[in-house]
């Protein structure tokens, strides 16, 4: 394999542009990016395991790369975790969802991506955990380096958050016809969106399984509750 990485590079000049030969390379931080978003599946599937090769492979590029962008293995997948679980890598997603649908549609388009969303991160904080356990450097520079990731982590959940309201907001629309505020909506339709992943989540620690709720049927309740009509 070459160090040639053409899934993380422009393509070269058309034919009579007065160029020719390789394509220039991105830009570090792009190329950075870009490699941290092309090895999410093998960490998805293979977890701290994954090997550089792999890693390298999925990225597309030499494994010197991996190694001139990243100090090693375990840095690469600590910054890919960290980037994968960033609330605003939703916000896309969200606001790719159509306007042109009906809002209860619109929401339930919301409740599928936050569920999906809930559940990758939850296995992005699986793969931390297990990077902690095998981190060979000495507890005294482990705990000092956790500190410093804690206060940027905290941040960046802070900003990804409001980020991921406002997408929010956008697909609610200009007038949504609610009958509480909109803080007060996005309050509650959180409330639904994590009990209902806590639920799955504790089932699990039980070792037990409970049946999934229909992202249309938590819709319904968000919007038109459970009580009959009078």
């Amino acid at each position: 394999m070459t160090d040639t990485d053409t899934s993380l590079e422009p393509p070269a000049e058309a034919a009579g542009s007065g160029r020719s030969g390789r394509a220039a390379p991105l830009p570090p931080d792009e190329r950075r990016a870009a490699i941290l978003r092309a090895v999410r599946p093998v960490l998805l599937e293979r977890g701290v395991a994954a090997t550089t090769r792999e890693l390298a492979e999925a990225a597309g590029v030499a494994e010197g790369t991996l190694f001139r962008v990243f100090s090693d293995k375990l840095t690469l997948i600590a910054q890919a975790a960290f980037v994968a679980a960033d609330p605003a890598d939703a916000v896309p997603e969200l606001d790719a969802i159509p306007r042109s649908l009906a809002l209860r549609d619109r929401l339930v388009a919301v409740m599928e991506i936050g569920l999906a969303r809930i559940e990758t991160t939850m296995r992005w904080f699986g793969i931390l955990h297990e990077l902690g356990r095998i981190d060979p450097r000495p507890e005294a520079e482990r705990e000092a380096a956790g500190r410093d990731g804690w206060a940027q982590w905290m941040q960046r959940q802070t900003e990804g958050e409001a980020e991921v309201r406002a997408a929010v907001d956008r697909v609610f629309g200009p007038d949504p016809g609610l009958r509480v505020s909109r803080d007060r909506a996005f309050e509650l339709f959180n409330v639904l969106l994590l009990g209902t992943t806590m639920r799955v989540i504790d089932a699990r620690r039980r070792g037990t399984e409970v049946e999934p709720v229909d992202p249309s049927e938590l819709v319904a309740l968000f919007l038109d509750g459970v009580a009959r009509r009078t």
